[in-house]
């Protein structure tokens, strides 16, 4: 089997266009970065805008503060100031990348679903060779395979496959949550009580996409919040691994019981109390484990 193409680095090009601001003096000392609006602002992932503001905290630019936020401490001193700052994509690549990442995380392209190369470049206006290189990455980040002279298949999970990833993140995830009970902080859980109540006003008027990409925030959040870059970036895939089984389960309706799950979690983290919290999220994934299995066996 050929070896996956190396991506180049997306985050490396985002870090870039946040140091110009910096320089331009677009962004001050003692400001916060939110990696939710930068991500929405320039098109990419918030995976990315985290790497990216992993390297500026590397330089000594951004510190993390009391509540684990990212926070400008020095402006650079070296660095040319820019005439403009605006964000482009150096490539296509780069630019399809993120346009079939959206599109698997969306369930445009759902689980199963075959890919084909030349009708989807004409579709996007890009050369299939490009194409075929943002897939190969996507690949190494296991949400597509390839299929030999039929093109690629966005990646499934069996029944077993999806038990097992739910048990590592009951493995994983307790011990995330334990630290974030001391480092997160109230700014987070209000926003993460409003994502809650939102979609359980909204109910069923709310898209799947809104749904799982509130359910995978919050998640993404508490292993932000632990401050433990290497379980956060152990359980990323994982969570990322069961968007595309979420895709189907919220509409067999756990949405609601999900959110509520949530804001008991919250209740708990609010209270500063590891053991409830513990319990609460371990209840929480091993309601979404048995609902989504049985859920992904009828699909």
């Amino acid at each position: 089997m050929a070896e996956s193409l190396p991506r180049q680095s997306l985050s490396d090009k985002v870090s870039k266009h946040l140091k110009a601001q910096l320089a331009n003096q677009e962004r001050k000392v003692g400001e916060r970065f939110n990696a939710r609006h930068i991500a929405t602002e320039l098109g990419v992932s918030r995976t990315t805008i985290n790497k990216a503001i992993e390297k500026l905290i590397a330089e000594g630019l951004v510190e993390l503060d009391e509540s684990r936020h990212p926070v400008v401490v020095a402006l650079p001193t070296k660095l040319k100031v820019h005439d403009t700052t605006e964000f482009e994509f150096s490539n296509q690549t780069d630019s399809t990348y993120e346009f079939l990442l959206e599109k698997i995380l969306r369930g445009d392209l759902g689980p199963g679903e075959i890919v084909k190369e030349r009708p989807l470049a004409i579709e996007m206006g890009v050369n299939p060779a490009t194409l075929r290189r943002a897939a190969e990455w996507l690949r190494g980040d296991g949400l597509l395979e390839r299929l030999p002279r039929r093109g690629w298949q966005v990646s499934g999970l069996s029944p077993r496959d999806l038990q097992d990833t739910y048990d590592i993140r009951l493995l994983l995830e307790p011990c995330a949550i334990t630290e974030a009970v001391r480092w997160i902080s109230e700014e987070d859980l209000d926003q993460l009580d409003r994502d809650s109540d939102r979609l359980n006003e909204l109910g069923e008027k709310a898209s799947v996409y809104d749904r799982r990409e509130a359910d995978s925030q919050f998640h993404l959040k508490i292993c932000e919040a632990s401050g433990n870059r290497i379980l956060k970036e152990s359980l990323e895939p994982l969570i990322r691994k069961t968007l595309l089984i979420t895709t189907v389960s919220f509409r067999f309706g756990r949405s609601s019981s999900s959110f509520e799950e949530h804001k008991t979690i919250i209740e708990a983290l609010r209270k500063r109390d590891a053991k409830a919290a513990t319990k609460q999220l371990k209840i929480h994934l091993r309601n979404a484990k048995k609902f989504n299995t049985a859920a992904w066996e009828r699909h």
